[in-house]
């Protein structure tokens, strides 16, 4: 191979830089890249009735607290790219100064399977016995000029066929489509949404976290970070790789309160410049 101008030729391992730089610029060619879009404010709703009627609490439980829902949409569209690429979308929503708590969160972890019921298993084994006897003498028969000795016999035989039937129900192998918990010392809460046959990452996801705030609590700041991983194939090997990411701080009110709306929309305001 000579360079460009050159009469010499370039040293062997030229060609296979010139490979290996072709091979990682169509792999980034074909890497997905993702947009995640969510309101910068969100209004909490007061949930304390409905908590302690649901659980059956006392009321002394929460004393000088009480609990607020935020219901969050965060939308997934892929701008360039195969969403089949994309094994996992993460998303987290923390305290920013850890100063409320989450009490809980929804889509919990869930479990997903490609049947659409348990898996019935027979096994049908079978076993044969037999049993022969044999009775014999020796007795001249003249056969022409010759004598034969035959042996006559007795047989008898007894043949048993068992047949045995096992049925089995197993359960259906799931994976996850759905996993959450808490972070940073309950001060937060991760969403992972996993890939499947029958779901779609791309699309709208709703998520609902409680928190415990203060009585008094009238808004709080926030931080919502997404990000979108798989697997990239490069070379001979394949390793994880993040096909997008993005932060953002979400502001949120109590529901009602005009003025914390107000201070939450201001807040973003200066937080976006």
């Amino acid at each position: 191979m000579l360079a460009p101008g050159c009469s010499a030729p370039l040293p062997r391992w030229c060609g296979l830089f010139i490979s290996l730089t072709l091979t990682t610029s169509a792999a980034l060619a074909s890497a997905p890249s993702l947009v995640f879009d969510f309101g910068r404010t969100a209004e909490c709703r007061d949930v304390t009735a409905e908590l302690l009627a649901e659980s059956d609490q006392d009321a002394t439980s929460l004393h000088d607290l009480k609990v607020v829902e935020l219901n969050l949409r965060v939308s997934v569209h892929v701008m360039k790219g195969d969403i089949r690429d994309v094994e996992e979308v993460r998303i987290d929503i923390g305290d920013c100064d850890s100063r409320i708590r989450v009490d809980s969160f929804a889509p919990t972890t869930q479990l997903q399977s490609d049947f659409s019921k348990d898996i019935a298993v027979t096994k049908t084994t079978e076993h044969g016995k037999s049993l022969g006897a044999s009775l014999g003498g020796e007795a001249p028969v003249p056969v022409g000029d010759l004598v034969a000795h035959v042996l006559p016999s007795a047989n008898a035989g007894l043949n048993k066929r068992e047949v045995l039937t096992e049925q089995q129900t197993r359960v259906a192998p799931r994976y996850a489509v759905v996993t959450s918990g808490t972070i940073n010392q309950e001060h937060g809460v991760f969403f992972k949404l996993h890939a499947s046959p029958q779901t779609t990452l791309e699309g709208s996801h709703e998520l609902t976290v409680r928190f415990v705030v203060p009585e008094n609590w009238r808004g709080d700041s926030l931080r919502v970070c997404c990000h979108a991983t798989g697997e990239q194939k490069f070379l001979w090997t394949k390793q994880q790789a993040t096909w997008s990411r993005m932060c953002a701080p979400l502001a949120i009110y109590l529901a009602g309160d005009q003025q914390a709306r107000l201070a939450a929309e201001e807040h973003v305001a200066q937080h976006s410049l």
